[in-house]
Formats: C-alpha cells, sequence, structure tokens
C-alpha cells in the first residue's frame, strides 16, 4: 500500500471524484492518479493536499518543510552526500528539496524514510492536543450531544427568517429536531437510525443541526445539493477553510452569518479551544458576513 494512501481515502470520505480534485488542484487526472500511488511531484502533490483539506505531518508548512528536513538530516548526523547515497540520488537533488521543497514525490518519500519520519500527510486539526472533532469519536460518527438550551437558542434566533420544510440531518437525541417551530414541516435523518443523510435527496428551504465535525466537509457539500439555507453548530474552523470557503463559492452559497457560541460544558464536548460557531450558509449570499454572539 502506498504511503500515499490517505489521498484516495480522505478524497473519498469527502465525496469527491478525481476529477474534482484534479480540476481544484489545477492538474490532470493522470496527475492526480499518480500522486495517489506515491508518484508525481511535490509542487502537484501541495495542490492536491489543500484540496482534500490535509496538510505536511512532519512541518507546519510547504514553506517551512525544506528547512524542517535539512534541520532533522543534521541532528542525525547525515551529511547531504550521504544522504543521497540512502536515497539513490544526487546530492543536489537533496539540495534542491532543502533549499526550495522542490522535486519528486518517490524521492520525498524516501528521504522522510531516512529521516524516520514514517507520517507523511494528515488531516488538518489531526495535530495532538488540537483536535477539531472529540478524541472518544470515531471518523465514522461523531457523538457529541447539543445540550438542547444551546440547540433551542440558536433555533430561537434564526426563527423570524425560517419557512417551508426543515430537515435535521444527524438528529441525534433530537435537541435541534424536537425545538423546531410548529409551522415548519419537519424531517430528519440519523444514521444511527437507518437514515443516512446522504442517501437523502428531497429538497428542503433549511438544514440545521449539529453535524459530525469529521465529516462536515462532505455534510456541507450534500446539503447545499438540497437545501437553500444551511446552519452547522462546528468550529469555525471547520467552516472557513479555504477548500470549504471554495465549496460554497462554486455551488452558488455564501457565508451570511457566524454567531459566536461558548462551547459546552461536559457531554463530551472537546474543549479544544477553538471558537464553536452557529454558522448560517445561504444560497445565493454575496455580502459580508455578519458576526455577533449568542
Amino acid at each position: 500500500m502506498s504511503s500515499l494512501q490517505i489521498l484516495k481515502d480522505q478524497r473519498r470520505a469527502l465525496g469527491l471524484s478525481q476529477a474534482q480534485v484534479a480540476k481544484r488542484a489545477g492538474i490532470s487526472i493522470p496527475t492526480l492518479r499518480e500522486l495517489e500511488n506515491g508518484q508525481g511531484t511535490i509542487r502537484s502533490l501541495t495542490a492536491v493536499l489543500t484540496v482534500l483539506d490535509l496538510r505536511w505531518a512532519w512541518a507546519p508548512s510547504a514553506e517551512s518543510a525544506g528547512d524542517v528536513l535539512c534541520e532533522r538530516r543534521k541532528a542525525l548526523g547525515i551529511s547531504q552526500a550521504e544522504m543521497a547515497r540512502r536515497v539513490g540520488c544526487s546530492r543536489i537533488t537533496i539540495m534542491n528539496l532543502e533549499k526550495t521543497f522542490v522535486g519528486r514525490v518517490p524521492t520525498l518519500l524516501k528521504m522522510l524514510a531516512a529521516l524516520r519520519m514514517r507520517k507523511v500527510v494528515q488531516p488538518i486539526g489531526a495535530e495532538k492536543g488540537r483536535p477539531l472533532s472529540p478524541a472518544s469519536n470515531g471518523s465514522e460518527q461523531d457523538i457529541v450531544m447539543t445540550p438542547p438550551a444551546l440547540a433551542r437558542a440558536i433555533i430561537g434566533h434564526f426563527s423570524h427568517a425560517m419557512s417551508g420544510r426543515i430537515l435535521d440531518p444527524s438528529r441525534g437525541e433530537g435537541a435541534f429536531y424536537n425545538q423546531f417551530p410548529s409551522h415548519l414541516e419537519r424531517d430528519w435523518c440519523e444514521v444511527s437510525a437507518g437514515r443516512n443523510f446522504f442517501a437523502w435527496g428531497e429538497r428542503v428551504d433549511w438544514v440545521m443541526t449539529n453535524p459530525p465535525w469529521s465529516q462536515i466537509r462532505a455534510f456541507t457539500q450534500h446539503a447545499m445539493r438540497v437545501a437553500d439555507n444551511i446552519v452547522w453548530l462546528a468550529p469555525l474552523t471547520n467552516i472557513t477553510t479555504k477548500a470549504r470557503l471554495r465549496d460554497l463559492e462554486e455551488h452558488g452559497f455564501g457565508v451570511s452569518e457566524l454567531l459566536f457560541v461558548d462551547t459546552p460544558k461536559g457531554d463530551g464536548w472537546p474543549q479544544s479551544g477553538f471558537q464553536i460557531v452557529a454558522a448560517h450558509l445561504s444560497r445565493g449570499y454575496r455580502g459580508d458576513w455578519r458576526v455577533g454572539r449568542l
């Protein structure tokens, strides 16, 4: 298995085709296939990481990656010439990797192995001690229940604009669904009850819930196919990455409002230090982000 199998796994988890990822990364489909098999160039790989919400596991950014390689090599007492011998390339190739982080992916993978840096890339937010989704939950099914009082306050804030049909795509114990205004036609999904949101295809006017944070990009992409208004309770960082803002733009959506919320205490909520928001994403919205506090 390629050490870059995570590219394929993450792409599938986000519900993206090779054509979609290639287009967003500005590369060809054959190039993406090469990358998923551990081939290709570092430049192309860096572009794909951005699209897939992935990052280098061993460096803060692509800009600092070369310096990290150099410092690690020196710390292990390995010369550039010796590193070139171990990797099976020229000394100039090692120099280019360390100075400008330019080169081929197979060469980089061999150098990382020689430097005992086995983990190549990881999801954004997966750094130890800074989880974006609850540590106790698997990525398949995040289970952090929303306090009913918080759900009621969020619903109350947006209720003046709500009409038509509303869907709770991740009902859980019903904190949102059970408190939706009576004048709305309500429906719900919940994977543990056999009603998977990704199988939902009917049009609704609103989607509102505390979604599984590890799947929030895929949830948002599907919600934009079936609804005109989306309200997520989630970390601000899960809403406003470059890739996710690009998703909104491509689907004709905009961030209408960000309502800052204090992180609930207890009930498994991660006290990560990231700001929690109730984010209103609206089809056709092109104005400034309205920011407030609940």
